[in-house]
């Protein structure tokens, strides 16, 4: 897994669905994310790379985030990326106020959820990423959110509890 997500690490700083492609949003926060949860993020990429990668997604941020350089912002990136910054313990960086203004703007005031761009019909997939997107840039009347794992931090305790249970268990 890590040789091929190192190969994804485009010239840009950031990761791409295939190696020698574009660095792209969702395909940057899959692979921090499997790098953080296999312990080996910080030995995968070094201090250089990290803030390569770092800038790269902090470039992204407009009022919202795109997913690409030259790209329309859009909802679902206020997670892929801000999910990403997370990992990286860059979260202070973001312009939170300006992504929350975004995200609200692309809220449908009749019939709720979240479309891509502002005055756009919404889905589920965009409602769930500016919901998780709302809740990183620490929206008031939102649950803390684990961005590695995309739940809330009351599940994600939940799982650390019973990984401790199963190795005690297993005698490991």
């Amino acid at each position: 897994m890590n040789v091929y997500i190192r190969r994804c690490l485009s010239y840009e700083g950031a990761f791409a669905n295939t190696p020698m492609s574009e660095a792209h949003g969702g395909s940057t926060y899959c692979a921090v994310a499997s790098l953080q949860l296999s312990g080996s993020l910080n030995k995968q990429l070094d201090a250089d790379e990290l803030s390569a990668l770092a800038r790269w997604c902090l470039q992204r941020q407009y009022t919202g985030f795109a997913g690409r350089p030259n790209k329309p912002w859009d909802t679902c990136y206020s997670f892929w990326i801000a999910g990403t910054l997370h990992i990286l313990g860059m979260t202070p960086l973001v312009a939170h106020d300006e992504n929350r203004q975004y995200l609200l703007e692309a809220q449908d005031p009749v019939i709720g959820g979240f479309s891509k761009y502002p005055n756009h019909f919404p889905d589920p997939l965009h409602s769930c990423m500016a919901t998780v997107g709302l809740a990183l840039s620490g929206f008031a009347s939102l649950q803390p959110v684990c961005a590695t794992l995309n739940i809330g931090e009351k599940a994600n305790d939940k799982l650390d509890e019973l990984r401790r249970i199963w190795r005690q268990k297993d005698g490991v």
